[in-house]
């Protein structure tokens, strides 16, 4: 299948401003925002109605004692079910940040993503995916013990670890590895596209947040949204690092991302 021409020609070969990176991010947003959008939020609006509504009932479970806020004991089950619901979470974040690095990964060739494959795509990699996340949190804790920008410079140099997983379907520390080496040199614009964008998704996630008040029907609703808006912005903003920063280290072009893509689509 190729890439359509009414569709915007990934990153040119050149340095890339911070400004830059955020503009071309939100060029695509407008562009895919349908698909984008609902590739989120079909997975992440059931789970934080759960969670939500866990949340709720637990709340309605505790009672004041000496002054502190305790579960009743016979929230026990509820606990439980809290438990599970906390462990399947972490999946569905999972399989959602493959699905999101593959949707990005087929706009960057010129494709219109598709919703299935980018789930099918994004489940086959969920166990590299997660071991290159604990992988990444332990090499921060590590940063963190020697101080906090240690463990920012870190998180910097392995932001793009998942769409090497994903893309180039590389596993555990050879993606981390990778990661590293792609943002050797270029850890300030990654580190500065990175923050401008945690920052606008947590001022956006925040207003929502505070909105809902105390009610966890609306606190759903408008954490839902927050999420559904926010995450397919930064998804594009990390691909779009990872795309960048092989342009500039590789002079990779778009036939031969096409043909990394078409291989790791393969069975």
């Amino acid at each position: 299948m190729q890439g359509s021409p009414e569709l915007p020609p990934p990153p040119p070969l050149q340095p890339r401003s911070v400004a830059d990176i955020l503009e071309t991010a939100f060029d695509l947003y407008k562009r895919h925002w349908v698909t984008l959008v609902q590739l989120v939020a079909y997975l992440i609006v059931p789970l934080t109605l759960v969670q939500s509504l866990i949340g709720a009932l637990l709340e309605g479970e505790t009672v004041i004692e000496d002054g502190r806020r305790v579960i009743d004991e016979g929230a026990a089950g509820l606990l439980g079910g809290a438990f599970i619901v906390w462990l399947a979470g972490i999946f569905i974040q999972l399989l959602l940040i493959g699905a999101m690095t593959w949707a990005v990964a087929n706009i960057l060739i010129g494709r219109e993503p598709d919703i299935s494959d980018s789930y099918r795509n994004g489940y086959k990699r969920v166990w590299s995916i997660l071991l290159v996340a604990l992988l990444s949190l332990l090499a921060f804790l590590a940063g963190l013990v020697l101080l906090i920008i240690p463990g920012a410079i870190v998180l910097t140099r392995l932001c793009v670890a998942v769409p090497a997983v994903v893309v180039e379907q590389r596993k555990g520390t050879d993606a981390l590895s990778r990661s590293w080496n792609l943002v050797k040199g270029f850890g300030w614009p990654v580190f500065g596209a990175l923050i401008v964008t945690l920052v606008i998704a947590g001022i956006i996630n925040t207003i929502l947040t505070r909105i809902a008040g105390d009610s966890w029907f609306a606190l759903w609703i408008l954490s839902s949204i927050g999420s559904v808006v926010t995450t397919p912005f930064l998804s594009l903003v990390v691909g779009l690092i990872y795309f960048d920063l092989r342009v500039r280290k590789e002079n990779l072009d778009v036939a031969t991302l096409e043909r990394e893509v078409q291989a790791a689509a393969a069975p």
